[in-house]
C-alpha cells in the first residue's frame, strides 16, 4: 500500500479512538492534518480535504461516507467489544461533562432509560454502514448486511483489545515515525452497571459485527503483539544540550 496515499480515520466513540487521535497530531503536521468532527457540511467538508493535496490525513467522528468509499484514499479505524464500548459510552455521558452531554442525558438515570437513546444503539455498525441520520438508520433492516459489505473498503482494523499490536500495524503500514502507545481519555476506573441483556439489546448488530470484524481482521495483528514502538529521535540540536548538559553535571 502506498505511503503517500491521504489516511481517513474513522473515530468511533469510545473505542480508545483519542489515543489514536494524538499519535496522529504527532505524525503529521498540522498543516498536513484536518480534524472533523462535527457533521454539519460532513460531505463537503470531506470533500475539501479530500481533494487538498497539502491535507494527508483526515480525522473525526463520521461515518464511512459515499465520499470516502469513492476516493483512493487510506481508510482506517479502530473497534470495541460492543458491550464494553456501551458501557464507556454510557459512563462518559453519565458525568455530563458538557451542555451537551447534560442535555442528551436528560431522565437518563439507567441504562434502560439509555436504550432510548438514538446514539447508544449499534453505533459502530451505524459508522460502518454510513448513515448519518441515526433514526434512518435504526429504521433500515439492512443496516448490519450494508456495514459489513463495507469492511472491503477498509484497509486495515485495529481493535482497542489488542491496542499496542494495532498501532504498530498501523504505524507499519501508514510509515509513521512515532508508534508509542498512550492511553488518554480513558475515564478512569469504568462502572459496569445493569443487566448483561440490557446491553446485549442495545448491540443487536454490532456483536456479530464485532466478531466478523475480529475474524477478518484479528489475524493480521498477530505478527505485531510483541513488536516495540517507533519512538522518533530528538532534534540533533537537542540532543547535543542534552549530552553538554549532562556532561557539564559531572563537573
Amino acid at each position: 500500500m502506498s505511503k503517500s496515499k491521504k489516511l481517513v480515520f474513522i473515530h468511533i466513540p469510545k473505542t480508545a479512538g483519542t489515543s489514536l487521535r494524538l499519535l496522529l497530531e504527532s505524525n503529521y503536521t498540522e498543516a498536513e492534518r484536518a480534524a472533523i468532527y462535527s457533521h454539519q457540511d460532513l460531505d463537503e467538508n470531506l470533500t475539501k480535504a479530500l481533494a487538498d493535496p497539502k491535507i494527508k490525513c483526515i480525522y473525526g467522528h463520521f461515518p464511512l461516507r459515499p465520499v470516502i468509499i469513492a476516493s483512493d484514499a487510506t481508510v482506517v479505524t479502530l473497534l470495541r467489544e460492543p458491550i464494553a464500548r456501551s458501557i464507556s459510552h454510557y459512563n462518559h455521558y453519565s458525568k455530563r461533562m458538557n451542555e451537551k452531554h447534560t442535555n442528551l442525558m436528560e431522565g437518563v438515570e439507567t441504562p434502560e432509560d439509555f436504550t432510548k437513546l438514538v446514539q447508544s444503539n449499534n453505533r459502530q455498525t451505524a459508522f460502518l454502514s454510513g448513515y448519518l441520520n441515526q433514526r434512518e438508520f435504526l429504521e433500515d433492516s439492512e443496516v448490519l448486511r450494508k456495514a459489513l459489505a463495507n469492511f472491503d473498503r477498509l484497509d486495515a482494523v485495529g481493535f482497542t483489545e489488542h491496542y499496542a499490536a494495532s498501532i504498530a500495524y498501523f504505524g507499519e503500514l501508514l510509515g509513521w515515525k512515532n508508534t508509542l502507545v498512550e492511553h488518554h481519555n480513558s475515564g478512569g476506573k469504568k462502572k459496569e452497571v445493569g443487566a448483561k441483556a440490557v446491553w446485549e439489546s442495545m448491540n443487536e448488530y454490532d456483536l456479530p459485527l464485532y466478531n466478523k470484524a475480529l475474524e477478518r481482521f484479528a489475524p493480521k495483528l498477530q505478527g505485531y503483539e510483541l513488536r516495540k514502538p517507533r519512538i522518533p529521535r530528538e532534534p540533533l540540536t537537542k540532543r547535543m544540550m542534552n549530552y553538554l548538559r549532562a556532561l557539564s553535571s559531572k563537573f
